[in-house]
């Protein structure tokens, strides 16, 4: 092939991959659609609630959080254990997985770090009372990942706890898993907010 063909390839190569992900773009789910109960997104609202989280963040003058896949494993081993036990906790029966502390040491073998941890439950495609921006409640209901996710950060603000580990500067990475339970329409969270070394 000679350099003529070479660049022609190239550029029908680069003209067939923007088209691709413009059909890929078409279909991909939107923030503002609404929620299906028979196939919640959870990477969609997981990562449009850390979005919105690290744009308080950076509106009180406190850098961003970054994903991470092993923080993410501390956070996503506690929805499990949520996800069995139906019971609201940041605690678990077995030694090595009691705390947050306990989880991230196991999971990530570590001996220094910093980590918090926020736990938030409400409900989306029924009425609830859930919080808003002004900490006032209004019965609403979360019909979009986006609203479902103003929701749980609005809940996390009001609560001096789990503000505090919002904004706490020395975190730099999380993990934020979350569980849709259909038969209710409760919907998890547990945030895990994390300093290595």
């Amino acid at each position: 092939m000679n350099k003529i063909e070479n660049n022609r390839m190239i550029k029908i190569s680069s003209v067939f991959c923007m088209l691709w992900l413009m059909i890929l773009n078409g279909y991909a789910q939107n923030t503002a659609d609404s929620i299906n109960p028979q196939s919640f997104n959870h990477k969609l609202f997981e990562k449009v609630l850390l979005d919105k989280i690290n744009v308080y963040r950076q509106e009180q003058k406190v850098t961003p959080l970054i994903a991470n896949v092993l923080v993410y494993k501390v956070a996503l081993d506690h929805i499990e254990f949520l996800k069995t036990n139906k019971e609201l906790t940041h605690y678990q029966p077995k030694a090595d997985k009691r705390t947050v502390e306990d989880r991230l040491k196991l999971i990530l073998n570590v001996k220094k770090y910093e980590v918090g941890e926020n736990l938030a439950q409400t409900y989306v495609l029924k009425p609830t009372y859930n919080y808003q921006l002004d900490g006032s409640t209004k019965l609403t209901v979360a019909a979009t990942y986006e609203e479902a996710a103003n929701y749980m950060l609005y809940a996390w603000l009001q609560s001096e706890f789990h503000k505090k580990n919002i904004l706490n500067s020395n975190f730099q990475i999380s993990g934020l898993a979350s569980y849709y339970d259909p038969t209710n329409g409760s919907l998890t969270v547990v945030h895990v907010l994390a300093k290595i070394g």
